[in-house]
């Protein structure tokens, strides 16, 4: 046992971590505050003890070996679970404070940003809250990042930096201005997709990519008139009948109220997963677990409530 905490000393491992998300031992030298020479000590005498280099030595920076990115998130979970023993033992009078940012996506952003601000602020008086609403993609890019503490995705792939969790699944629309929608097949053929003049967003993002493939697969290409990542214009355009998209009904929640689109399930179905991701460093943070805990819950009543249409 003495040997092994030798091995996995606390001081090294949070060194190890923070090189490994610098990139560069100078840079990780400057955020811990410790001298570039001393850091580097540190990380051999890990190394040594391990009996295996965790990283690669470039001219620039170092980037982790085989060893090094199975050790990292393992290194997250030893500090997540440090945390939570902090939080255990702080529970009785404990109230969150600081800044917590939160990423939703547009079709999500719809429903859930009044509800999300109101609960967080209510409950959470000393958190400050930013919100940013984005494509999924780009907030799931900026989690692992660490320029955002959670998001609502539509990715709950496991990587060594981020963690997700699967809140529900929602089905894609066919989605038209309510006057061009009269006459569709219900349900509408996928088939028949590439008949119509398409509003979407870029490739990048999983609902367009995901559903190019089911085209394609058939021998088919869609047609696409415009391609946005802006929700809010997205929505205007469709709503306004100059194309037809596939979307979650959440974001044409407020438009299919007033019976401004109208929206048709497709053949076969097509599902996604909303998940939640966050950064795998903030399982050490007992005041961003209390609030992923909350969005977590608000997601989950808003759709039993139907506020959140899937």
């Amino acid at each position: 046992m003495a040997q092994l905490a030798h091995q996995f000393d606390l001081a090294r491992l949070r060194a190890f971590m923070i090189v490994a998300e610098e990139g560069s031992i100078t840079a990780a030298a400057t955020k811990l505050g410790v001298a570039q020479p001393a850091l580097s000590a540190s990380i051999r005498r890990l190394e040594d003890d391990l009996g295996q280099p965790l990283f690669e030595r470039l001219p620039r920076g170092v980037v982790l070996t085989q060893t090094g990115r199975h050790l990292l998130p393992k290194v997250y979970e030893v500090f997540g679970i440090l945390g939570k023993l902090q939080t255990e033992l702080q529970e009785i009078g404990f109230e969150p404070s600081g800044d917590v940012s939160i990423g939703l996506p547009p079709s999500v952003s719809v429903v859930m940003t009044q509800p999300l601000l109101h609960s967080l602020s209510t409950i959470f008086p000393k958190v400050s809250l930013r919100i940013v609403e984005a494509m999924s993609g780009y907030l799931y890019d900026w989690v692992g990042a660490g320029e955002l503490d959670i998001a609502v995705t539509f990715n709950t792939r496991d990587t060594d930096t981020v963690m997700s969790r699967q809140l529900m699944q929602e089905e894609m629309m066919l989605i038209g201005a309510a006057k061009k929608m009269v006459d569709m097949p219900n349900p509408f053929p996928v088939r028949k997709i590439p008949e119509l003049p398409l509003i979407v967003t870029s490739a990048r993002h999983t609902l367009r990519s995901d559903l190019e493939r089911q085209i394609e697969a058939i021998g088919l290409k869609m047609n696409i008139l415009y391609e946005i990542d802006a929700g809010h214009q997205l929505v205007k355009l469709v709503s306004a009948g100059a194309g037809f998209g596939v979307f979650a009904q959440s974001a044409f929640a407020g438009e299919l109220i007033t019976g401004q689109v109208a929206a048709i399930p497709l053949e076969p179905r097509y599902l996604r997963t909303v998940g939640l991701s966050h950064h795998r460093r903030m399982l050490g943070d007992p005041a961003l677990t209390r609030v992923l805990e909350e969005v977590e819950k608000l997601a989950l009543d808003l759709h039993a409530s139907g506020a959140w249409p899937t």
